[in-house]
């Protein structure tokens, strides 16, 4: 809805999705810090050992099938001259460091490159990935902490430096200035495996709620999203996640829980990728593909290929990942059912 023009009916709008609608991926980065670490430490207590091999085996079936078909399917749009495309943000999507070029730079470009831009947040994402599981791989305990709060801290001075000299719409994107946003939620996680503090942060979440308001009150006073309100979301992001994974009685958590609530997020990930496809008139001021982009032509055709997406091949070939790795930690998963939360990441 962020990046669909804004909708009004009567009184009622979508202005604030329109407007805050960027800070979902401060959410999904807080949720993928915590699962990434937790599964990671859950196979290590399973099987007395983490498998980089069996890890990366799993993500590029999870994330590159669905991605590359994305990228032929805009390869052969442009190819026909009905969208933009360049060899060189082409790439960049492919091999994930897309987040390091041009993406809203129209001074030093003819065009707007839009279809390839939500792949920054992708390539953060991958970048993580090859941090994290060596991090944990090679540290124990009270290193891990140490090392991920130094990391954390780390970012963030450098992110501060940064603004002195370029502004945060130049350089939001880059995975020095935003990997705060999983080491943090990552941290989390590894203290929650602590008994001790699981305890009192148990204890401390019962007012989660209240980290959800100080969210909001954050959207509001840094609506632009600079270098103080990063810091402060990648904090509370994981209060909120936390809060509603340990307080499952509550209403906000029972909400989430909702059925059809619960299907979207397991096509999250088909979503994120052809929504670019149909939602361009509010950045493009145009509409390459016609009508096909009229509300709510553009939302129904984004469901029906996330969908087509999902099925036909996300889950096949997240389950094909699971085989070729199969060990108890993933069995006990599958059988106790706790694999439907997990599937969408």
């Amino acid at each position: 809805m962020y990046h669909s023009t804004l909708h009004t009916v009567g009184v009622l709008s979508t202005s604030w999705l329109w407007r805050f609608g960027y800070r979902g991926v401060d959410v999904f980065f807080a949720i993928s810090g915590i699962l990434i670490a937790s599964k990671l430490l859950e196979e290590e207590e399973a099987s007395s050992r983490i498998s980089l091999g069996k890890f990366y085996v799993r993500r590029a079936l999870r994330i590159l099938p669905a991605a590359i078909v994305y990228l032929l399917v805009i390869s052969v749009l442009a190819g026909v001259r009905l969208i933009h495309v360049s060899k060189g943000e082409w790439f960049a999507a492919l091999f994930f460091y897309r987040n390091y070029t041009s993406l809203f730079h129209i001074d030093q470009l003819a065009y707007l490159p839009w279809f390839t831009t939500h792949f920054w947040s992708l390539s953060v994402e991958e970048h993580f990935y090859l941090i994290l599981p060596t991090l944990l791989l090679l540290t124990r305990k009270r290193a891990r902490v140490a090392s991920l709060a130094v990391i954390s801290c780390c970012v963030i001075a450098h992110r501060q430096l940064e603004l002195i000299h370029h502004s945060w719409f130049t350089i939001q994107f880059h995975t020095d200035i935003r990997l705060d946003a999983l080491t943090i939620p990552a941290l989390f996680a590894v203290l929650s495996r602590s008994e001790a503090f699981g305890r009192r942060f148990n204890s401390a979440i019962r007012k989660w709620h209240l980290v959800f308001i100080l969210s909001f009150l954050l959207f509001v006073q840094w609506p632009d999203g600079s270098g103080p309100q990063a810091t402060a979301l990648a904090i509370v992001m994981p209060g909120i996640v936390l809060g509603t994974v340990l307080k499952p009685e509550s209403f906000g958590t029972r909400l989430l829980e909702w059925s059809p609530l619960r299907w979207v997020g397991r096509i999250s990930y088909s979503l994120y990728l052809w929504q670019q496809l149909f939602f361009t008139e509010r950045n493009l001021g145009s509409r390459p593909l016609g009508r096909l982009e009229a509300w709510p032509i553009n939302l129904v055709l984004t469901f029906v290929l996330a969908t087509l997406s999902y099925y036909g091949i996300e889950r096949p070939l997240v389950r094909l990942g699971h085989r070729l790795t199969r060990n108890r930690l993933i069995s006990v998963e599958e059988n106790s059912g706790t694999h439907r939360a997990t599937e969408a990441i």
